[in-house]
């Protein structure tokens, strides 16, 4: 499978529940795709007036296809996470997120042609970010990569990413 075939197969899953964009720009990086996702889940009594709780959740994709991925590649994608996706994207500019925010996930899919090295992977594997608002009160934000590894049919993650990981490794990369 090529990373164009892998990636319109994700995209194509993925556009079920999301709202997709190809060709997103984040500051002076262009991405192959952005998917956007968000639900809000109440729990009331009798009439929705009396309303017990509400919480909103939310995530962000961010698709990357290339020959090959560099270390490079990936610390351009955490350090964007910290300066420009969680102020722009989860916060809206505020310094907090919307009242009743639970949870919002930051996940970035990259896909390589070529096999990645060590250093790759010794990244993936060490990478988290996690960001409480007033004490989790406000929810959290949490960082998750995927990287899948076409020539060596591999699919890594970061910690966070386990049961995305999970799902992503019955995807047939031959």
């Amino acid at each position: 499978m090529t990373g164009e075939e892998l990636l319109n197969k994700l995209l194509q899953s993925y556009r079920r529940s999301f709202d997709v964009t190809e060709d997103f720009k984040v500051g002076d990086v262009s991405y192959d795709a952005y998917a956007k996702f968000n639900v809000t889940g109440t729990k009331y009594v009798l009439i929705k007036k009396a309303e017990l709780w509400r919480a909103h959740c939310f995530e962000h994709t961010f698709f990357l296809k290339s020959d090959s991925l560099s270390v490079d590649t990936l610390n351009t994608f955490a350090k964007q996470v910290t300066e420009i996706i969680e102020p722009v994207f989860v916060r809206e500019g505020a310094r907090y997120p919307v009242p009743d925010h639970m949870y919002t996930y930051v996940t970035g899919i990259f896909i390589s042609e070529s096999a990645v090295t060590d250093e790759v992977r010794k990244f993936i594997r060490k990478y988290h970010y996690l960001k409480n608002y007033l004490l989790s009160v406000r929810g959290y934000c949490e960082s998750r990569i995927v990287l899948f590894d076409l020539e060596s049919g591999k699919v890594y993650g970061n910690p966070a990413a386990r049961l995305l990981i999970k799902g992503y490794k019955k995807i047939d990369l031959a």
